[in-house]
């Protein structure tokens, strides 16, 4: 009969071949390979900072079978790289699993390629968990950083859990060289938007702002209770806010009911919104209290 050891160790390597079935190893860095998830059969999500040139990137599918591919795009604030290859490539696309049950303490297997195309493994736990972050004004689902080893070459790999499921990405680009998950839900909005438009968009509403103190006189006068609003300083012509109707000198005190105590929140309400949704302006001008309608812009490439 089989020991409980044995048949947990047969299941988790069971589970990495499978899982490992989607993952390939990347070459777009001199002298440096990274891994990679197959999102779709002729499209590679990657970690951004392992890619450092745009074209002559090889893919390593196995030992001895590697294709070329090219960058489609790169959401860098989540480490995150799109691949394109001109060929559909014959093998498993990922399983994503939902990572919203997951659990500190719950095993976790990190899984990634060699320069040559071998699968390669790294077994931990989940180390930490938190809900939706910000990082370089991109947001990410859910703080996942599992307890374990990312040798070389394991950033842009995918991490399984117990069902042999992909939960996301590896890498350790985004907190001092310190393993980190992008997970599945947000990988494949990002992977989405990158496939269709190259970037992914930042919303904003073309205007520039800073924080003051609203004199208690003037909260009164206007019915606002906020102490602090954003004051315009500059409305961006054709802007989202110059089309709604803000002028320069508005006091913006209110974001879709959300007080605004500085540019941070801002910013959050319009990530939470979207780009393409219409969120509710509270404006204090002339002393009056005034409310307008701002369909939230994409931020113009520059």
């Amino acid at each position: 009969m089989e020991s409980t050891w044995h048949q947990i160790s047969k299941e988790i390597s069971e589970h990495v071949a499978r899982a490992g079935r989607a993952v390939v190893a990347v070459d777009g860095r001199a002298g440096h390979t990274s891994s990679g998830i197959l999102w779709q059969s002729n499209l590679v999500l990657t970690a951004a900072h392992t890619i450092r040139h745009d074209t002559d990137i090889r893919i390593v599918l196995e030992p001895g079978h590697s294709i070329r591919a090219k960058l489609a795009g790169r959401a860098t604030g989540a480490d995150v790289a799109l691949l394109r290859v001109d060929q559909e490539i014959g093998q498993a696309t990922a399983e994503f699993a939902d990572t919203a049950a997951l659990a500190v303490g719950e095993l976790v297997v990190a899984i990634g390629r060699t320069r040559r195309g071998n699968i390669v493994a790294s077994a931990g736990i989940l180390g930490g968990l938190m809900g939706e972050w910000t990082l370089s004004r991109t947001r990410i689902d859910q703080f996942i950083r599992p307890d374990l080893t990312l040798y070389p070459g394991f950033s842009g790999g995918a991490l399984i859990g117990a069902d042999g499921r992909i939960l996301g990405m590896t890498t350790s680009g985004l907190h001092r060289g310190k393993p980190l998950t992008i997970p599945s839900s947000t990988l494949t909005r990002l992977a989405d938007e990158l496939n269709r438009k190259g970037h992914v968009g930042s919303p904003y509403i073309g205007l520039v702002m800073q924080p003051v103190q609203i004199p208690e006189g003037l909260q009164k006068k206007s019915g606002v209770p906020a102490g602090v609003g954003l004051l315009v300083m500059h409305v961006e012509a054709g802007g989202p806010a110059d089309i709604a109707g803000v002028l320069l000198g508005d006091l913006l005190v209110q974001l879709n009911g959300q007080s605004l105590d500085d540019l941070t929140d801002l910013q959050d309400v319009l990530r939470r919104a979207g780009i393409g949704e219409n969120v509710s302006a509270t404006i204090i001008r002339g002393g009056q209290k005034q409310d307008f309608t701002i369909k939230i812009g994409e931020r113009p490439l520059r």
